[in-house]
């Protein structure tokens, strides 16, 4: 059997409920078979969160915090 590198891809996103599915289904969508998923919202206050929760299983880590920009 030959090892796959694991492949982290990251999106960073502060309210961006118009993109923020199209993102997740496009990581989701890749053919490479170990990736690991990690979203960082910046506190979002649109859906974002919410529509980034209805992937949560698919999600790896899901951090929402406010930061410094």
């Amino acid at each position: 059997m030959i090892h796959k590198p694991l492949i982290t891809v990251i999106t960073a996103v502060l309210n961006d409920d118009k993109n923020i599915e199209t993102t997740i289904r496009s990581v989701l969508e890749q053919r490479y078979d170990n990736i690991q998923y990690v979203i960082i919202d910046g506190g979002s206050t649109d859906n974002t969160k919410k529509i980034i929760e209805s992937f949560k299983d698919k999600i790896d880590i899901f951090v929402s915090e406010k930061d410094k920009g």
